[in-house]
């Protein structure tokens, strides 16, 4: 695995959390996790499926690489703000349906922690570091 990040790593020019990247090393690449589980890291998504388009923008030369804009909660339609807003700097890593995505920031001020995108209503909403996030989800009874 570690082969695959740093090819990762490199491609993207970027280095990944380090709590992720532990995770990624000695649990997981992907698979069980919150709401549909987690994606792989260099899992391919099916054309047909909503996730397609957001992993495709995601491999974008320069996305990850680009320091992630946002410190706080961006407002979404539904709570009165919009949808306009720029998610550079993370990596979707996990589908909690309806549009909604788990995203893992890369780069920027908040590097390692998992924010929720929900762009067609709550907008962005900032979270824990990758290890408390998945650790609250292990705690969570069935």
């Amino acid at each position: 695995m570690e082969d695959t990040i740093g090819f990762f790593e490199q491609q993207h020019g970027v280095r990944l959390p380090a709590s992720y990247r532990s995770f990624l090393k000695d649990v997981a690449d992907g698979g069980a996790g919150p709401d549909y589980g987690l994606l792989g890291l260099t899992e391919e998504v099916d054309g047909e499926e909503a996730l397609h388009d957001l992993r495709a923008e995601g491999r974008r030369a320069g996305f990850l690489a680009t320091p992630f804009p946002h410190t706080g909660e961006w407002r979404g339609p539904g709570k009165g703000g919009d949808a306009d807003y720029s998610v550079e700097g993370s990596l979707v890593i996990g589908e909690c349906g309806c549009g909604t995505v788990h995203r893992l920031v890369v780069t920027g001020r908040n590097a390692g922690h998992v924010w929720l995108d929900d762009p067609d209503w709550g907008g962005l909403t900032p979270g824990p570091d990758f290890r408390d996030w998945y650790s609250a989800w292990l705690a969570t009874p069935p």
